[in-house]
């Protein structure tokens, strides 16, 4: 059996998107890999970390734990490895936003994402990315070896898929506030979310279409600025809903005419992946990784074209056959991604890292 650490930290408070993989791997683990013994790290930390405290619990308290454990592997989810740490390391690299933003990050966070990051990457013994897109980045941005990184994409919750009965979700619109028709955005609230094109292209077709504009996601790096752009528009047609329950997500998604979704930049894209999963037409843009998770079942659209998600978002609105069409495409697309075949090949990495003569028995 093969003892892998985990920090678990991201999964503790409001998740974002490393907390549902963690997660959600976690439970795939324990499901489909019976060889694989995981063991949670608890120190009491949750997502919400200061900067130096981050680096304290990565540099010495999580190595720390790891040893203590007798794990052959310590797998750290979306942030950075330790430089040095007798549990050999495997390290999720979910993105590379830290580097190619970093002006989108405060100034206290600035240095942690654009250099600290990165540096530490060199020190895992096995990096795991999402998307091919992803490692490339890697590899240009930080020199190391394609051989050292496997891409391992993330999989799909069951909670998220397409909900038939209708009185049951017409009492969850009444129930949430939600509007009879809507475009959808789900994200951390943020410029590089291209949150700025979508208001845009909802300015433009705003006085001629049914739908309002429900916008979900938590306060991120200079949110203010949206908000007052959403402000001018008119708020009686665009709903911010700050955070939603897990459980009640699925409805969201079910009840959107369309999830519009032009970010500049995903490491791997999991809103697109859930909305197509709930039979919601994905709007997108065609940028970084989002292609990869879209394929043929989505419109992509350059990111900052306002004109054309403008036109995609009026299109969806009036043609039902269309909306049909994606519809029946995401349901497909959305079906290859599954936790089981993460989690194996997750394992898989695992046993190519770790000798026989190092495992224990359960």
């Amino acid at each position: 059996m093969i003892r892998v650490a985990f920090d678990t930290s991201s999964t503790r408070g409001r998740k974002t998107g490393i907390g549902v993989y963690t997660a959600s791997l976690l439970d795939a683990l324990g499901k489909f890999c019976p060889e694989i013994k995981t063991i949670e790290l608890d120190d009491n930390a949750n997502v919400e970390q200061r900067t130096d405290y981050r680096i304290l619990r990565e540099q010495r308290v999580l190595p720390r734990l790891a040893e203590a454990t007798r794990a052959n592997l310590l797998h750290l989810t979306g942030f950075a490895a330790p430089l040095r740490s007798r549990v050999p390391v495997v390290l999720t690299v979910m993105d590379l936003i830290g580097i190619l933003f970093a002006k989108s990050f405060p100034p206290a966070s600035r240095f942690y994402w654009s250099k600290y990051l990165p540096f530490t990457f060199r020190a895992a013994r096995h990096i795991i990315t999402l998307s091919e897109h992803t490692k490339r980045d890697v590899v240009r941005l930080t020199g190391i070896h394609p051989h050292k990184i496997s891409v391992i994409p993330a999989g799909l919750d069951p909670c998220y898929s397409l909900i038939r009965d209708v009185p049951t979700l017409d009492a969850a619109r009444a129930r949430l506030l939600l509007p009879e028709r809507y475009f959808l955005f789900v994200s951390t609230l943020e410029p590089r979310k291209g949150i700025d094109t979508l208001l845009s292209a909802y300015e433009h077709i705003a006085p001629h279409m049914p739908e309002h504009l429900v916008i979900v996601g938590k306060r991120g790096w200079n949110y203010q600025t949206l908000y007052a752009r959403a402000r001018a528009i008119g708020l009686d047609r665009i709903q911010f809903l700050d955070y939603v329950p897990d459980k009640d997500m699925a409805f969201v998604y079910n009840l959107a005419t369309a999830f519009v979704f032009p970010s500049h930049y995903e490491g791997f894209g999991f809103t697109p992946l859930e909305a197509m999963a709930c039979g919601v037409p994905v709007i997108a843009s065609n940028a970084s990784s989002l292609p990869e998770v879209i394929g043929d079942a989505g419109l992509l659209i350059p990111p900052n074209d306002v004109t054309n998600f403008a036109h995609a978002m009026s299109t969806l609105s009036a043609n039902i056959r269309l909306r049909q069409e994606l519809r029946l495409r995401g349901l497909e697309r959305a079906s290859l991604f599954t936790w089981e075949r993460s989690a194996k090949a997750t394992a898989q990495v695992y046993h190519q890292l770790v000798s026989p003569t190092e495992t224990v028995r359960p």
